[in-house]
């Protein structure tokens, strides 16, 4: 789909069908390898394109903020906007950005809680970064190691749940991860034997502070 040898004629969220899952996946990867993340205008809340339109003007249809027929984007009437509005399952009546702001589990949603998380974690944007073997080939798992912490990130790429076996010695045995991005994940700890079992769904994610045994107050409480 590249044109010019420079640009392209899609978007993303079309080339997979609209396939939530795919589509966040893809956006985790942005946000987590190293790299400045940057997504084009529409992206946050999952816009398709125009094929009906000529090259690159097939993806610079007008931004889609509420569902009404000029899209938010202009009172004129739509035939007259400079390009046209996407259309079908990736219509501004099915996606705009007025009815995903109000919707905690939208795509939006995810994708601000993404650029709030890699705010707070400079592993990601400034740390050394190491891929780990996952022990399953279906899975890209990846550290941002940094002075001030450790952020382990985890992708899967099969259309099946898989369970990922990685060892890290940033935790060590009783070490302690903590999901970044749900907080009714409970946390991880390293068994004795130092692999670490961490299971996905298809297509699923998880980025993780690592911890070390020395993090954990409880264990240093007991100590």
């Amino acid at each position: 789909m590249q044109l010019y040898d420079r640009g392209l004629r899609r978007r993303l969220p079309p080339m997979v069908d609209g396939d939530r899952r795919r589509v966040e996946l893809a956006y985790s990867l942005l946000f987590t390898l190293p790299g400045t993340p940057v997504l084009f205008y529409g992206e946050e809340i999952g816009m398709g394109e125009n094929l009906a339109a000529e090259g690159r003007q097939a993806v610079r249809t007008p931004m889609q903020w509420t569902p009404e027929a000029g899209a938010g984007y202009s009172t004129a009437e739509p035939g007259t906007f400079p390009n046209p509005l996407a259309d079908g399952a990736f219509a501004p009546r099915k996606v705009n950005v007025y009815e995903q702001s109000r919707d905690p589990g939208s795509l939006l949603s995810r994708i601000r809680l993404f650029a709030e998380r890699y705010r707070e974690a400079p592993e990601l944007a400034w740390g050394e970064y190491r891929v780990v073997e996952a022990g399953e080939r279906a899975v890209l798992a990846h550290i941002g190691c940094a002075t001030d912490g450790t952020i382990l990130a985890v992708h899967n790429f099969a259309d099946r749940p898989v369970t990922a076996r990685l060892r890290l010695p940033e935790a060590g045995p009783g070490g302690r991860l903590t999901d970044l991005l749900d907080e009714g994940h409970a946390g991880l700890t390293v068994p004795d034997d130092g692999l670490l079992p961490i299971e996905l769904p298809a297509y699923g994610y998880r980025w993780l502070r690592v911890g070390t045994p020395a993090d954990d107050p409880e264990r240093v409480a007991s100590d």
